[in-house]
């Protein structure tokens, strides 16, 4: 009885929903399969809420539809298509009220254009998410535009101009509550930026922000990479025995994401310089 119990409820109760609400579910329902790493299944999903949100004059489903079926395609590697429903998504979204809508296109447009190493497409499309996100001040979409904008500079190998973006949007999330996600590739990246630029100090001073961020969030890749980083940044500012003891704490840790030999090679190569 409980299990036809809830089976009628739901039925109930979705055969009375809005067509809003709805496509709510449906857009839920292909995010879930995205989160899941099953393209394939919200590429349908998401054809499906486009297909029933045309019919219902629901524009949220329509615009998140579009983007959501461009993601899919990109994450399946058809780039054509992807391209196309990114552009679908802008076109779509550029006279609606809905300022998301825009800058979530420009975004996936700029991270198909940054896969193509298309640099100043995507710097483009960065630069208008950060424009959409400044004139709205939503003060969470700023710094990660920021971020972006900073990765493609860095992807260009210019160090130097991927800094200054990292900086500014560090600066931003100051006052923000921000996912630990993106404080830790924050630091991690603005580490990275003047670990290039061979300003090994500053590097270690990140790169020891991003692993403690990284630790508490219990991400072992990112904590042993972070790990690795600031073990070779002191080592190259002479501060060898702090490097050894990073190296001591983290390299049975890097065993579980396969980078113990290159913890084991390091620690050599310091000792040998000593």
């Amino acid at each position: 009885m409980k299990r036809i119990f809830i089976l009628l409820f739901f039925i109930f109760s979705f055969s009375f929903a809005t067509p809003e609400e709805k496509v709510d579910k449906m857009l839920l329902k292909a995010w879930q399969y995205y989160e899941q790493g099953n393209y394939y299944m919200m590429l349908d999903q998401a054809k499906k809420t486009v297909e029933y949100a045309k019919k219902e004059n629901v524009p949220k489903g329509i615009a998140e539809g579009y983007y959501y079926i461009g993601i899919a395609y990109f994450m399946m590697g058809n780039i054509d298509k992807a391209i196309e429903y990114a552009n679908k998504a802008i076109e779509y979204s550029k006279d609606k009220p809905n300022y998301r809508w825009k800058a979530y296109a420009h975004t996936l447009l700029a991270e198909i254009m940054l896969y193509l190493k298309k640099y100043d497409e995507a710097l483009k499309h960065f630069k208008i998410t950060l424009k959409i996100a400044q004139e709205n001040k939503n003060e969470k979409m700023v710094p990660i535009a920021l971020l972006n904008i900073g990765n493609v500079y860095f992807y260009k190998k210019d160090y130097k101009k991927a800094l200054e973006y990292y900086k500014k949007a560090l600066k931003e999330i100051k006052s923000i509550d921000i996912r630990p996600h993106y404080t830790a590739l924050l630091n991690y990246n603005t580490a990275m930026a003047y670990y290039k630029l061979k300003e090994y100090k500053n590097a270690s001073i990140y790169f020891e922000k991003a692993l403690k961020v990284y630790e508490k969030l219990g991400d072992i890749k990112s904590t042993v990479e972070s790990a690795y980083f600031l073990a070779k940044s002191l080592s190259k500012i002479g501060e060898k025995e702090k490097a050894l003891e990073v190296i001591k704490k983290y390299k049975f840790l890097a065993k579980k994401v396969l980078l113990y030999k290159k913890f084991k090679q390091l620690e050599e190569k310091i000792k040998k310089g000593q």
